[in-house]
């Protein structure tokens, strides 16, 4: 059985992948972040969990809006690297696996939960739902990025890869001198949608939307690509 957490937790990869991410033309800067933001709401004085908080760049969004942030990773040197990077009353940070029960979270605490390119690394979603229907306040809203099932189909990395399968593959990131070794599981958009519809969660929405003007000032390339092929999903729950 593969332990996901152990491979895709980054601690093996943490600089480069740091270094990926946080690039001005990376997809996260120019395109996932960006809408993310924009569906948020005013998170002044909210309760916001962060699921999979990577290089901390929600977090201290969520902070400098006036939120109080539980931020969870499975990586230990992401959430040793964000306790030193970020001094507030208003964090608390929290090392575990996201696939696992979650008891050390109250019940209907968060306003707010943000989950970012993070639920692919999860075989079972449904699981992951639970807790956090369990741990939302009423109302509270569940914002959601993660692949789009049609990257599994052209990617020419996964040439083996059943687009109808839950398939836990090895893929290659990054450009230039520096490329590493991601894993992560693909699956069909039936696969992707089914336990959002089966969940207690209401669906608010599911978008594929288009790169803004912004990502085609700084990345023509990036903008044609992501305009022409869907690459991330987003989903809106709420309890």
């Amino acid at each position: 059985m593969v332990d996901s957490a152990k491979i895709t937790n980054y601690d093996t990869i943490n600089e480069v992948y740091l270094a990926h991410v946080e690039k001005l033309d990376s997809w996260n800067n120019l395109y996932e972040r960006p809408y993310m933001i924009s569906q948020f709401p005013s998170l002044e004085g909210k309760d916001v969990l962060d699921l999979g908080c990577g290089s901390g760049f929600y977090v201290n969004y969520a902070l400098k809006k006036g939120a109080r942030v539980t931020a969870i990773d499975a990586s230990r040197l992401t959430i040793d690297r964000l306790s030193a990077s970020i001094t507030s009353p208003k964090l608390r940070l929290i090392c575990a696996d996201i696939a696992e029960p979650m008891p050390f979270l109250d019940s209907n605490t968060f306003d707010y939960v943000v989950c970012s390119l993070i639920i692919h690394y999860v075989k079972d979603w449904e699981p992951v739902l639970l807790e956090l229907y369990r741990t939302m306040k009423i109302s509270g809203k569940l914002f959601i990025s993660t692949h789009h099932p049609y990257q599994s189909l052209n990617n020419p990395l996964l040439k083996n890869v059943n687009y109808f399968d839950t398939t836990f593959v090895e893929d290659t990131w990054g450009n230039g001198e520096k490329p590493f070794q991601v894993h992560y599981f693909t699956r069909s958009l039936t696969n992707t949608l089914k336990p959002f519809i089966n969940s207690q969660f209401k669906i608010v929405s599911i978008e594929e939307p288009r790169p803004n003007e912004e990502c085609k000032r700084i990345s023509p390339g990036s903008y044609e690509r992501l305009n022409n092929k869907p690459r991330f999903l987003f989903v809106t729950l709420s309890k």
